[in-house]
């Protein structure tokens, strides 16, 4: 015979279950959107650098002699911007890393409160047994010795 607490527990279990794995997949969808985009945005950027100082330094060749001084500060202002580019982009990707640790906090949590909610629920249906039990018990104890209530075995 199937034990109905052990079906309810299996039940709420799946249910739970299910529901976190799909909020876990759900706040997967836009964190890996939002990497997937700061890495595109920081490749076009540095590209768009590279292609830049490379227009600079041919123009300069031409002119040669004293572009010489400018070609240094430009040089310079470029290694200036790509370290501007990377501290960006490291601190943009902290920045979801720490949204994604967040996200699977969050999760935890959920996946906590069900497990909790399971427990409280087996708990419930494991008191709520036992009264019926007991209630069963006191019914039966009650027949026995009542005359004109006919015992449950000899009907």
């Amino acid at each position: 015979m199937a034990n109905p607490r052990k079906n309810v527990a299996d039940v709420l279990t799946t249910m739970v279950s299910s529901g976190t794995n799909l909020t876990d997949k759900m706040m997967g969808v836009p964190l890996s959107v939002a990497r997937m985009t700061r890495e595109e945005l920081f490749r076009v950027a540095y590209a768009g650098v590279e292609w830049m100082e490379g227009i600079n330094q041919s123009c300069f060749k031409v002119v040669n002699g004293a572009v010489n001084w400018m070609e240094g500060m430009n040089q310079s202002s470029f290694k200036v911007v790509r370290e501007l580019l990377q501290r960006i982009d490291k601190l943009s990707q902290e920045a979801v890393e720490g949204l994604e640790a967040v996200t699977d906090a969050f999760s935890d949590i959920i996946k906590g409160s069900g497990e909790a909610a399971r427990d409280m629920v087996l708990r419930i249906v494991e008191a709520v047994s036992e009264i019926v039990s007991r209630t069963a018990t006191s019914l039966t104890g009650t027949r026995e010795r009542s005359p004109t209530v006919p015992h449950a075995a000899s009907a």
